[in-house]
């Protein structure tokens, strides 16, 4: 089990007493304590009473993202309304206007394309209910929705060549990938029903695994993960080997050819505790389907996670799975990377009592405690603008390492933070100083 755990740290983002210690930092001296005060030349105020006025505010920071491949907008904060507005504007401005097409939530990929579909057509289904079955609880909010909504408005307005579109980076739960595929590869190619059989079959094993592991008194049945999991990799494998070669139409190919990449990602666990002896890097998987994403000349993306994934410094010491996902994104696209974090003092933000995040994960309200002294939030706080960016490369001497809070999915993932000198770890740091709980659908 302590395996299990600590391959899915990432999942269970600074839920779990035993990942605390790792990013828990040392008690802080007296001059750790100071406040930093940052030049006022720095600070960038920004207007969030309407879209106008944020879009004008932040025209120097969209400059900034303008010209990358890969811009990620990083949460210090799961369930909090303002973050997932801040991103719903700053992606709305970037695909408006500078030739971004597609936006990744931090979920698996299957599971995004079928809400996707809910974007492109008239008369196309709900997407509440798409939202509720196929998105993690995180997404499951109006903040969320808004941006959905103006995504299909936008396609209706325009030619398909020029759709936005909704993706994913992760690799969780696995049967809307295994669904696709048997959708798309079944009724022409005979064949490779005995691989769609198994890798359905495997997911939907996985998945059941991943929704009972909040139950009390759950058994973890490691040989049964173990045998499944490799059996669901090896079926992937194996049907993307026999792609080339299936009769499909090009663009349907290409689109199943990410999922079962995807597809192949949510067995990364066992495949690589049985082969490897070593725990899954979640981070890099999140980096391998971005970058999955944009290997077509001339794309883009915009990627929706928690700043300890995005950050280009990993938000545990002890890591040796090569960083972050946003350190895999530099090294992938060096230079066409650009992160922006967003922080917060106050207020409220949803969570869920599970451990293990997952879309029937309920979410409720709960109160954000006053930032820890010395704490990056601590000194952030006191900037008379109540909403402000600032480039963290132009910190200079006050580019020290100083605790960010880190909040996960759960209530108790409050006091968690890890040391960063923000410089190593964003390029940009959006600051509310204070916030709300995102409102649930």
């Amino acid at each position: 089990m302590k395996t299990l755990f600590r391959s899915l740290l990432a999942a269970t983002l600074l839920a779990a007493p035993v990942a605390v210690s790792a990013q828990t930092p040392a008690a802080a001296t007296a001059a750790d304590t100071a406040r930093i005060e940052l030049n006022p030349a720095l600070i960038n105020a920004v207007n969030t009473q309407s879209f106008e006025q944020f879009r004008e505010t932040v025209r120097p920071l969209i400059a900034q993202m303008a010209d990358k491949k890969v811009v990620a907008l990083g949460e210090g904060t799961h369930g909090t309304a303002e973050f997932y507005q801040v991103r719903f504007w700053l992606t709305r401005i970037l695909m408006e206007e500078h030739g971004f097409r597609q936006v990744a939530l931090e979920n698996t990929y299957g599971s995004a394309r079928l809400v996707d579909e809910a974007l492109h057509q008239h008369g196309a289904p709900a997407l509440k209910p798409r939202m509720q079955k196929h998105l993690l609880s995180i997404w499951q909010n109006q903040e969320t929705a808004a941006m959905l909504n103006w995504m299909k408005e936008y396609n209706h307005r325009h030619n398909r060549r020029h759709h936005v579109s909704l993706t994913g980076i992760d690799a969780m739960f696995g049967t809307d990938d295994a669904l696709l595929v048997q959708a798309g590869l079944s009724k022409r190619n005979p064949t490779l029903r005995p691989h769609i059989e198994q890798l359905v079959k495997s997911a939907a094993f996985q998945d059941a695994m991943w929704l009972h592991i909040n139950d009390a008194g759950f058994k973890f049945d490691r040989k049964g993960w173990l045998s499944n999991g490799l059996a669901g990799y090896a079926a992937a494998d194996e049907l993307l080997k026999a792609l080339p070669t299936a009769r499909l139409p090009r663009i349907q190919r290409e689109a199943l050819e990410l999922t079962l990449q995807n597809s192949r990602m949510v067995f990364d666990y066992p495949y690589q505790v049985q082969f490897h002896k070593r725990d899954s890097s979640r981070d890099s998987l999140f980096a391998a389907m971005a970058q999955l994403l944009v290997r077509k000349p001339g794309s883009k993306l915009i990627i929706w996670s928690h700043n300890a994934h995005l950050s280009r410094q990993s938000m545990d010491p002890t890591d040796n799975n090569g960083g972050g996902t946003g350190a895999f994104l530099e090294r992938m696209f060096p230079g066409q990377y650009f992160v922006l974090g967003t922080s917060t003092a106050f207020g409220t933000f949803a969570a869920t009592q599970q451990a293990f995040i997952s879309p029937l994960s309920p979410m409720a309200a709960y109160p954000l405690p006053t930032p820890k002294a010395g704490s990056w939030e601590a000194s952030l706080a006191q900037v008379s603008s109540p909403a402000f960016f600032f480039n963290t490369h132009q910190l200079g001497s006050q580019d020290v390492q100083r605790p960010q809070r880190l909040v996960g999915q759960t209530p108790t993932s409050t006091d968690q933070y890890g040391n960063y000198r923000l410089s190593k770890a964003y390029d940009a740091l959006l600051f509310l100083r204070t916030t709300t709980a995102a409102t649930p659908l």
